[in-house]
């Protein structure tokens, strides 16, 4: 009996040397300190610790005492904007912190941030305080603190230095012609993409996006507004970083528009012509819808049609554009010709630098009238976007050359050019409501813009 117990003994002994060996061996330190524990030091402004920097000869600086910075997040990486990247910002100045690892910190966080550890320093001219590590240099004091942005201009934004890193909002501006109806980014290969914002003036600045950002794919808007961003550098460019779509209100005129008594319309520049006047007054633009497809080849790469809602006009530019159907542009017209080629009134020799894409996707409903009455109305139908029911079509068994269009009222023309990507399929039989465009050549004619121009 007494050899039993001293093997379980034994064996309970061996087992509890076991354990406290194990127990010895785990790491219960998760870095995770209490922030009561993370002390306060000397307090400085963001102004104060980038005066540091500057005063350093513009050489890092790396942080050894405890230094404390107070201030409000203003962006983080939620969006995916940027990654492993917020931005902090007091009453006196804004910069951005380099994390250790992505998360931790989010918009709206009221925090203190004891430097020691990190490293003030300038990526690519952005300042930044480097190796920042959530846990171990951050006492959060509040969420959810609203920072309202400083409304500011473009050119403040591109000359003054103290502006970098702050959240600002922008008024009266928009994007570039070239970039409206594009992504922001390109999700698909995950790559960055500029856009160029500007303001009625001409100043302009780039928005950069993340391939990576939650609205990679959304297009940039046409029209003119407000937009809310931080303000970042890399050398000698400042960037905006969108934080959210919501914060980017783009539905006003654009600066081309905004000032009516420069805007002539379509229907003053046809009364100009029937006066004997054959060019556009100096100073003015127009503005309207483009009519034609260019992409289904109907219609020669450099001529398209523009419609607003008084009449309509064919338009020559000197070389081949890229407007496309439902296409909402500003034309500089003041001394263009206006002229007419075998009977068609058109704003002749447009150089290509005097147009501008507005906006995408600005639908025209069709004027629905008769074939009779286009005839008789020639001046006010000439040019416009018309629907005819009760139509048929005959002359030929394909779109191509010309086609006779009948609705039981009168007769007209129907061309199709050869190079139009439908020209050798079948004319319809039978009844269709046709849309098309009312042109000249010689005689009236209409064309159509794609297959979608015609319903049975």
């Amino acid at each position: 009996m007494n050899k039993l117990f001293q093997k379980i003994s034994m064996i309970a002994g061996t087992l509890v040397a076991t354990v406290l060996i194990m127990n010895a061996c785990v790491n219960y330190d998760f870095d995770i300190p209490d922030p009561l524990d993370i002390p306060v030091g000397e307090a400085k402004t963001i102004a104060q610790v980038r005066q540091m920097f500057f005063d350093n000869n513009d050489q890092a600086i790396r942080f050894t005492e405890d230094i404390s910075i107070h201030g409000v997040i203003t962006m983080d990486g939620s969006s995916g904007n940027i990654y492993r990247n917020a931005f902090i910002q007091d009453g006196t100045a804004a910069i951005n912190l380099r994390l250790m690892s992505p998360g931790g910190l989010y918009q709206g966080d009221s925090v203190r941030v004891n430097l020691k550890g990190t490293r003030l320093d300038a990526f690519n001219q952005m300042l930044q305080i480097d190796s920042v590590h959530a846990g171990n240099n951050v006492v959060k004091l509040k969420t959810n603190v609203h920072l309202e942005p400083l409304d500011t201009d473009i050119i403040t934004l591109l000359t003054d230095a103290s502006m970098q890193g702050r959240l600002v909002r922008l008024n009266n501006v928009e994007f570039h012609p070239n970039n409206l109806g594009t992504p922001f980014a390109d999700s698909e290969n995950l790559m960055a993409l500029n856009t160029t914002l500007r303001d009625c003036s001409g100043s302009e600045i780039i928005v950069r996006t993340s391939g990576y950002a939650s609205f990679a794919d959304s297009l940039v808007p046409g029209g003119n507004g407000s937009l809310v961003a931080v303000l970042a550098q890399y050398n000698n460019d400042r960037q905006l970083f969108i934080r959210d779509l919501s914060e980017v209100n783009m539905e006003g005129p654009r600066c081309s528009e905004q000032d009516n008594e420069d805007v002539i319309t379509l229907a003053e520049v046809r009364q100009l012509f029937n006066e004997g006047v054959t060019s556009i007054p100096a100073g003015m633009s127009i503005v309207g819808v483009i009519t034609s497809d260019r992409e289904n080849g109907n219609i020669t790469g450099r001529n398209a049609y523009l419609e607003d809602a008084t009449g309509a006009v064919a338009l020559r530019f000197s070389a081949n554009h890229t407007f496309n159907l439902w296409d909402r542009i500003t034309i500089f017209a003041g001394t263009l010709e206006l002229s007419e080629f075998n009977g068609l009134l058109q704003i002749n020799n447009i150089p290509i630098g005097n147009a501008s894409l507005s906006e995408t996707n600005i639908i025209i409903e069709p004027e629905e009238t008769t074939i009779q009455n286009i005839l008789d109305n020639m001046d006010t139908f000439e040019s416009k976007l018309v629907r005819i029911p009760n139509a048929t079509i005959s002359g030929g068994t394909t779109f191509a050359g010309d086609r006779t269009l009948s609705d039981g009222t009168a007769s007209i023309s129907l061309f199709t050019r050869n190079d139009a990507t439908f020209a050798n399929e079948n004319v319809p039989q039978g009844t269709i409501t046709l849309t098309g465009i009312v042109s000249i050549f010689n005689t009236p004619n209409i064309i159509i813009r794609n297959l979608d121009d015609i319903q049975q």
